[in-house]
């Protein structure tokens, strides 16, 4: 017999709010690639010695110094994101459709590959919407204070813009349906100052809109929701159809076997819509930038981190087998029973309830250099980290207590055995992550073809900030690496034109019973593991095309 899960309704909770939470590893993915800059795209982002024209505010701020008279910069950008993933049942799980093929069956995920079908994103004033591509209009300007030696200068730029949504159909959307996150920096004020002839210091304050939508069937897979199958279908009842009664089976026992509040370890537990706001995230950007020599730039940017309360509302619309399973769990003669019954959770079919969550953006340093090999070739490198390990775990707050996660928080409690940690109560949860900070690097070259047109490359490994135990498909980030290649073709005297494009690439690899977050079967895993006992995986592919014309006025 497989063993006894703990309560639905606990890993129900809990799950809820973890599956909003996508947005601080999708940072890690998306960070520089939707700044829509063409130099630093196709420079592989090694620009923080070299830094490119306006979008200096983010890339080095010291770099707006080099800037002259009153210049602006309109940029656009059009992304295209691929997701794959694969589904092959581990040795437990092909053990256990064997045994159970009666029971047991997943046509929805078994042997099946999810792949993304379009493009949603959040939008200030829209929430969630569905758009035919993701592409962007931004842009800036400055302006030099001759007599003070600074530029001042302000730009629009989106540090994080990603999307997607699945088909109803699709084995993915456990993962999420729809999904959209942005950051977008609609106000940045920024100054260079020239310090002298080759030393340029500068800084930039950053105001930014953050918004996280998501919507997805949750299902609650663990070879432990094999074991209310299985009793359900055989252990709960004697030969002469009536009830076995025991403290279990009168938790999840229903009257009959047609009854439609039986719980099947594969279906949707839950459709679960929600959208999280905040107006307003504050960080700054300071940075250096000295000409050693004619040939050798030196350079190096701090970005501030950020801890913004983003409040929201979430609805949950639970499937009948939920709904009777909560049932059954208020008749329980037990002190469980008495509890349940106290707070009424043999009325619950929908919730819906205002939330919030602290999340935590990380800081970042780089350093850089740009180097004149010859007279028309220039190789740039940069260092960088990313402070991830701030993300090791995330706290969601309740603006009212929620009585019903209190009591699942005492049984929490009783079944804990160690395997994920965090915490359930009445005020909130805390739910771990355990990521780490990462040093990446970065090259990129630029060649002067002619005295118009440079041709540039670049490639960025970014590193994989998220354990092997951690892995899932929210956020699906392992290694990964960023391939680009672009142009620079001086128009005229004062205007530039700038294209390039950028693929990047990330698989991961999850067997079964490895990531907390996916495919674990431990017994108190009580966060959200869709695809347990699975070997899984996935296939990231993101191509980015960006331009932008930068000219004087």
């Amino acid at each position: 017999m497989l063993p006894i899960a703990p309560p639905i309704a606990l890993q129900l909770s809990a799950a809820v709010l973890f599956c909003l939470l996508p947005l601080t590893g999708y940072s890690q993915l998306a960070q520089n690639i939707f700044i829509g800059n063409p130099k630093a795209l196709a420079l592989g982002n090694a620009v923080t010695a070299d830094p490119p024209g306006i979008d200096a505010i983010h890339f080095n701020p010291a770099g707006l110094a080099l800037l002259r008279g009153r210049q602006y910069e309109l940029k656009g950008i059009a992304g295209d994101l691929a997701l794959e993933a694969e589904f092959t049942p581990g040795s437990q799980l092909q053990s256990a459709f064997a045994q159970f093929p009666q029971v047991l069956a997943d046509p929805v995920v078994n042997g099946q590959t999810s792949e993304v079908d379009g493009t949603s994103v959040m939008l200030p004033f829209l929430g969630l919407t569905e758009i035919p591509a993701l592409v962007a209009a931004l842009g800036g300007a400055s302006y030099e204070v001759e007599d003070k030696e600074m530029v001042l200068a302000t730009g629009v730029f989106a540090p994080m813009l990603l999307g997607l949504n699945r088909a109803p159909d699709d084995p993915g959307i456990y993962s999420g349906e729809e999904v959209g996150i942005t950051r977008l920096t609609y106000f940045s004020p920024a100054v260079g100052y020239r310090f002298s002839d080759r030393l340029y210091v500068g800084a930039a304050l950053n105001f930014s809109y953050v918004g996280v939508g998501l919507n997805f069937d949750m299902r609650l897979p663990n070879f432990t929701f094999g074991a209310f199958d299985t009793l359900q279908q055989g252990g709960c009842f004697a030969d002469d159809g009536s009830i076995i009664h025991n403290p279990l089976n009168d938790i999840i026992c229903p009257q009959n076997l047609s009854d439609p509040s039986r719980l099947s370890p594969f279906q949707a537990m839950a459709h679960i819509e929600s959208e999280f706001e905040r107006p307003l995230s504050t960080t700054f950007n300071v940075g250096l930038l000295w000409e050693v020599a004619p040939w050798l730039n030196l350079g190096m940017v701090y970005m501030s981190g950020a801890r913004d309360r983003i409040d929201g509302d979430v609805r949950i619309e639970y499937s009948p087998g939920v709904q009777g399973f909560v049932n059954n769990l208020a008749q329980n003669p037990t002190v469980v029973g008495m509890l349940a019954r106290g707070i009424g959770v043999n009325e619950i079919s929908v919730d819906e309830t205002p939330a919030s969550l602290v999340l935590e953006y990380p800081q970042h340093v780089s350093v850089g250099a740009s180097i004149r090999v010859t007279p028309r070739l220039k190789a740039n490198i940069d260092l960088k980290w990313t402070d991830t390990a701030v993300w090791d775990a995330w706290n969601i707050e309740f603006e009212q207590p929620a009585q019903f996660l209190g009591v699942l928080g005492a049984i929490v409690d009783l079944m804990d055995q160690g395997t994920t940690g965090g915490a359930i109560g009445a005020d909130g949860l805390l739910l771990p992550r355990g990521y780490e900070s990462v040093w990446t690097w970065a090259i990129g070259f630029e060649y002067q073809y002619t005295r118009r047109l440079a041709l540039r490359v670049g490639y960025e490994p970014r590193g994989d900030s998220i354990p092997d135990d951690k892995r899932d498909l929210f956020i699906p980030i392992g290694d990964t690496t960023l391939y680009s290649t672009g142009f620079s073709y001086h128009w005229s005297q004062d205007t530039y034109i700038e294209g390039a494009l950028g693929y990047l690439h990330s698989e991961q690899r999850i067997p079964a019973d490895s990531s907390t977050n996916a495919t674990s079967t431990a017994i108190d895993n009580f966060i959200y593991n869709p695809y347990a006992g699975y070997d899984m995986k996935t296939e990231l592919s993101v191509m980015v095309a960006e331009i932008s014309i930068r000219s004087t006025f």
